[in-house]
């Protein structure tokens, strides 16, 4: 229920939608690309699960999100963005803010909620009317250090107080939040298969930064000035089975989609290029293949 309910919520704002099973539930796309796992209980995440996600989403330049309802203790708020192995998770009814652009960011955080302000624009607004730190301090009950350090931004209030500021000065102080792209992966994965293993050498032979993903619809995800996903299969059944995801997934990502097969007569199927194992060491470049999954395509 929770993934149909992300899937209407996608479909009503007119993303092109796939559904899959693994470290990524939903991928959608629209101005942006996202990848959303799908988990009624945030504590069922598990470090793997959230490292294939960061990876697959930096290779392919989307943004990752786990949509959650509650944990083993309690339920989740909406409005807040929460972070688990730095994955933001939020309620679908957060998710469905951030589709509408009218979601701020907050963070929720040893048990405290705080909130992203614009500290420049509460600094004008203040001296705009008048008030000094002290005096603006005490009609929202802190202190005067406390507001010093908000506006220096050396810390970000909390929601209550976001709102106090919020009603007294009559602006609007939260930020937009936007979503991100995974800027980055702490280190390539471990290959599950020798394939995968090979394939993945033979891209790094190439200069083209790559790492093996577990649970997707691809088993490699690499960039370099292309973005590329693939997929090992030792028969043609595999290829056949898989071909319509892959196909799908190349379009929405932009990327360039292959198979790596040890035995197959074709050079593509379904519209997805072919390359057996033992022409792989054969080419030369980035250049190269790119060329090659090129001409294929055609």
């Amino acid at each position: 229920m929770l993934t149909s309910k992300i899937v209407n919520s996608l479909l009503e704002r007119e993303f092109e939608v796939f559904l899959t099973h693994g470290c990524f539930d939903i991928a959608a796309k629209r101005d942006t690309t996202m990848l959303i796992k799908s988990l009624t209980n945030i504590d069922s995440l598990d470090a793997s699960q959230a490292i294939n996600l960061r990876a697959a989403s930096h290779f392919v330049s989307a943004s990752p999100f786990v949509v959650s309802l509650h944990t083993n203790r309690q339920l989740l708020r909406d409005s807040m963005i929460y972070n688990r192995f730095e994955l933001p998770v939020v309620t679908p009814g957060t998710f469905e803010d951030i589709l509408e652009e009218d979601a701020y960011v907050s963070h929720a955080a040893k048990g405290r909620h705080s909130v992203e302000i614009n500290a420049d624009a509460l600094r004008a607004k203040r001296y705009e009317l008048k008030f000094t730190l002290e005096e603006l301090a005490t009609l929202i009950g802190l202190s005067k250090k406390a507001l010093y350090e908000i506006e220096s931004k050396r810390t970000n209030p909390t929601e209550k107080t976001a709102t106090k500021l919020e009603k007294l000065l009559k602006v609007r102080l939260r930020n937009a939040y936007a979503p991100q792209p995974a800027s980055h992966v702490e280190s390539k994965i471990e290959p599950a298969t020798p394939l995968q293993k090979k394939v993945s050498g033979e891209l790094d032979r190439l200069g083209i930064e790559n790492t093996p993903v577990q649970h997707a619809p691809f088993e490699i995800a690499g960039r370099q000035e292309f973005v590329l996903i693939t997929r090992m299969a030792e028969e043609a059944k595999g290829l056949k089975r898989t071909a319509n995801p892959m196909r799908r997934l190349s379009s929405m990502f932009g990327a360039r989609a292959f198979f790596v097969a040890e035995h197959y007569d074709r050079k593509s199927v379904d519209g997805v290029p072919v390359i057996l194992e033992e022409d792989l060491h054969e080419i030369e470049s980035a250049k190269e293949l790119r060329k090659i999954l090129g001409e294929t395509n055609g």
